[in-house]
């Protein structure tokens, strides 16, 4: 049975003379096929309609859309990638599991150190002339210290001397220990306040619910409240004309009501008193004194547009010469510092943030994420012998460099992709520990926002290059003969190489932060063990609402009966406290002699302060109750202010004078004291005086009997001491603190530091360890048949792990030696931040390289061990 000869005709005559005879061929062995199929009449007929097709008038060439496109990007090459990515992460999970692992931890680090920066960089960004906002500020230029508070009398100056400020604006804020009550109502609590003007609203932007910000202000024994405040005191916003009570003894008429302030405001005023009031409840305050300044006192200035701050240097050296004298101009210097600062120092908020601190994070964060890159360079490039065939073979047949590097990409993006995701959990989970560790007010929503999310996308797309780039153009670098062959790499030394440096930088961060958490914990020890000069212990302080001499001598008789109790003291505040009050002193040796300027801080205590925090007297006598008369005050000094005044023995300064800052009044020294640390550890010993000044005498310091008293002492002291505050002070609300916690509040940033250390040398050193022992599990699989041979001949378990693990011991040892002298550099300048601070001894570097010695030791043997563990039959019988 022969086809039709017309279609053979056809064939031969039109079809293409190269591939003529091979169609006719295939079309033959189809032909029988068919014959014995379905018959020869309708094998006949599919002969003939095939040829019909395959000549050229009639042949219909193939859609370009039925071949796949070879473009490197085009969706089919992208599915071609991402299924090779799957299996070759199903094929390696043990070196996915630790590429994952490590990046996500890296990542979720680096996301949560985001929220952070974003948050407090975010302060005081709504107010419309934000950028022409600034506060005073003063420098002590001797001893090299800034100070937010101002001279009262700076408010004047300023509106005198400074055309270029359209608007002066004092702040004073009064921390919580005054009682603020509804009249006829149970609803009574202990606030802290602020006392403003109308310029205030002028100066920033507020929403307002009630009340005209042109004179809500404007009237003595007025307050504006925040929406807040209304419904916590009334239960609802519409309290204009509204009564509350301060304090027992002053009505205040609510004038207006404010929309509650977002978290980012160096400016959370909830009640806002009239400047008017200062004088009905301080009698004393003065708005025209250049002797002493408080903290607490802020200015605030709005610049005229186009007016640069930098060149106002001359103006405030003409207020200083003005009010304070030419003498003082070496010493002092006052200066602007813009509104976008101001959360980053001391505030009337309450709540700052530590620029430093947030950049040591962001940067320890950096190193975490970079740690686990290397990891995935390291195992990336240790595995190529695995790709070696694959990436030989796909050259073999056409493939070119760029479509592997986009493959190995793909990898790499893959492998981030499902890191970012574990990283947004592992941040979401973290995040409450991460939010109470900084006290910073962030919420798991917070972590998903827009904001986030693109930060989380650029953050997978750097992550990929930087992780992904040198192994894939490595690996898309062999050369087809040295894949073929399985070669490990045609440059082997330079790919060892890598991978030693970068583990000796891995490791050489974890030490450097190991000796950093290290060395903060032995500079937090210092704090809490320090001699301060007096004794911080069993001391429990209570703010006065009332410093009238009858009602302290009532308490203080009903507190020293109690048992518990050993003494009690009324004071301004505690003997090392943040907010001191700072008084120009002068003394001269002689009438001719010159005047020496001594920046004082002074202590405001009764005649027990002393007793009562344990301060040592080294010459003269205590002050006495009775020792306020104007004619003939009576101070004590410290060292360091005799030291300033020339004297080198404290008994040679007894019956001295010195002067206050206006020249007018003077006191004497009737005793000398030992020095105490009157600030925190962070600043050195300031020149300091102790009087008694009954006027500000706002905190009763009360001094238990036992150092160490027991939990149920303590509560018994606490029940005898409510009781006393109940009868003396009426209708107040009690509220204690210890002092050792106080003082602690001064270091909650080093805290912090050490907190944040610790767990980013945990996390860099786990990361690390993960990436060793990937390396390790490397080696040992590429030895196996040399551990085999070692071992047929004779090796022991213990020369197999010696002989795994040495190359990685050194290049801890490397990394040691590297990490010492950084970690010391680094240690000895954030170490500058303390006067009082721990020597760097050199135990500590060698401490922290033994246990990093030993953490890898223990990594890598885990896999030493196995392999030389091995039956050598078993290792040998591979091949």
């Amino acid at each position: 049975m022969t086809p039709p000869r017309w279609a053979n005709w056809l064939l031969k005559t039109f079809g293409h003379p190269d591939t003529a005879e091979e169609v006719q061929g295939d079309l033959l062995e189809l032909y029988d096929h068919w014959v014995d199929t379905v018959g020869e009449r309708k094998a006949r007929w599919r002969y003939s309609l095939n040829a019909l097709k395959l000549l050229r008038p009639l042949a219909k060439p193939k859609s370009s859309l039925e071949y796949p496109n070879p473009f490197l990007l085009s969706p089919s090459m992208i599915r071609n990638y991402v299924k090779i990515a799957f299996r070759n992460l199903s094929k390696s999970k043990g070196y996915s599991f630790i590429n994952i692992t490590g990046l996500a931890v890296g990542m979720a680090c680096t996301v949560l150190i985001f929220l952070v920066v974003r948050h407090e960089t975010s302060y005081d960004q709504n107010h419309a002339n934000g950028s022409r906002v600034y506060r005073v500020e003063g420098e002590n230029l001797n001893d090299k210290y800034r100070y937010p508070g101002t001279y009262t009398g700076m408010v004047n100056a300023l509106h005198n001397d400074l055309p270029e400020a359209e608007l002066v604006v004092p702040l004073l804020r009064r921390w919580g220990g005054n009682t603020f009550a509804v009249p006829n109502s149970d609803k009574r609590f202990k606030e802290s306040f602020v006392f403003a003007d109308n310029a205030l609203f002028h100066l920033l932007d507020y929403q307002w619910v009630a009340g005209d910000p042109r004179t809500a202000l404007s009237q003595p024994n007025t307050v504006v409240l925040t929406r807040a405040y209304a419904e916590k005191y009334f239960g609802k916003t519409d309290v204009l004309g509204k009564t509350i009570q301060f304090d027992n003894k002053q009505d205040l008429l609510v004038a207006g009501v404010l929309e509650d302030y977002p978290i980012t405001t160096s400016f959370p005023f909830d009640l806002l008193i009239s400047f008017a009031t200062v004088k009905n409840i301080d009698p004393n305050f003065d708005f025209n004194t250049w002797n002493s300044r408080n903290d607490n006192f802020q200015t605030y200035v709005l610049l005229k547009n186009d007016i640069n701050p930098d060149q106002l240097t001359s103006r405030f050296q003409h207020i200083v010469v003005k009010y304070m004298g030419k003498d003082v101009l070496a010493a002092t210097r006052f200066y602007l510092n813009p509104l976008s600062e101001i959360h980053y120092g001391n505030n009337l908020g309450g709540r700052s943030a530590n620029l430093p601190l947030l950049k040591t994070l962001s940067f320890i964060g950096l190193l975490v994420l970079l740690i686990a890159c290397f990891n995935f360079i390291n195992l990336s490039t240790a595995q190529a012998f695995k790709r070696a065939k694959e990436v030989g073979i796909r050259k073999a047949v056409g493939s070119n460099r760029w479509s592997l590097i986009y493959q190995f990409l793909t990898e790499a993006g893959l492998i981030t992709f499902l890191a970012v995701v574990l990283a947004i959990l592992l941040a979401w989970i973290m995040l409450p520990a991460m939010a109470t560790t900084l006290v910073v007010p962030l919420k798991s929503p917070d972590l998903f926002t827009w904001q986030t999310a693109l930060f989380a996308l650029i953050l997978a797309v750097l992550t990929t290059v930087l992780a992904g780039v040198y192994p894939a153009f490595r690996l898309s670098g062999m050369a087809p003969i040295w894949a073929l062959k399985n070669n490990t790499l045609p440059e082997g030394n330079q790919w060892f190489t890598l991978r030693q440096g970068l583990v000796v930088v891995q490791f050489t961060v974890s030490l450097v932060l190991i000796s950093s958490a290290f060395l903060i914990n032995q500079q937090l020890t210092l704090f809490r063990n320090a001699d301060l000069g007096f004794n911080k212990a069993a001391i429990i302080t209570v703010g006065l609402p009332d410093n009238k001499p009858a009602k302290l001598q009532a308490l203080r008789s009903q507190l020293i009966e109690s048992p518990q109790i050993k003494d009690v003291s009324f004071s301004l505040n505690s003997a090392s406290s943040e907010g001191n009050w700072m008084q120009g002193m002068e003394y001269r040796k002689g009438a001719k002699a010159k005047w020496l300027q001594i920046k004082t801080q002074m202590k405001m205590g009764d005649s027990h302060y002393m007793d009562t925090y344990g301060i040592q007297l080294l010459a003269g006598e205590k002050l006495k109750d009775t020792d306020t008369s104007s004619a003939s005050f009576k101070v004590i000094a410290n060292e360091v202010f005799i030291n300033r005044m020339g004297i080198s023995r404290p008994a040679e300064a007894i019956g001295q004078r010195v002067y206050y800052g206006d020249g007018q009044e003077f006191a004497t020294i009737v005793g000398v004291t030992k020095n105490f640390n009157v600030n925190s550890l962070h600043q050195k010993i300031d020149p300091t005086l102790i009087q008694v000044v009954p006027n500000n005498f706002y905190q009763a310091s009360i001094k238990l009997q036992s150092e160490k008293p027991t939990a149920e002492t303590v509560q018994t002291a606490l029940t005898q001491i409510e009781k006393a505050w109940t009868a003396t002070f009426p209708n107040q609300v009690f509220d204690y603190s210890f002092l050792d916690e106080s003082l602690a509040q001064a270091y909650q940033s080093e805290t912090r530091t050490a907190q944040l250390i610790e767990v980013s040398t945990f996390l860099a050193v786990l990361i690390a360890c993960l990436g060793l022992f990937g390396l390790a599990t490397f080696t040992a699989e590429q030895r196996t048949k040399e551990i085999g041979v070692r071992k047929v001949l004779g090796a022991s378990v213990g020369s197999i792990i010696t002989l795994l693990s040495k190359d990685f011991l050194k290049l801890v040892l490397v990394a040691i030696v590297i990490a010492s002298p950084i970690a010391w550099y680094a240690m000895s300048q954030w170490l500058q931040n303390f006067e009082f601070k721990v020597d760097i001894e050199w135990w500590v570097f060698a401490l922290t390289g033994l246990l990093m010695g030993v953490i890898a030791l223990l990594t890598v043997s885990f896999q030493s061990v196995r392999a030389a563990l091995v039956n050598p039959v078993q290792s040998l019988r591979s091949e």
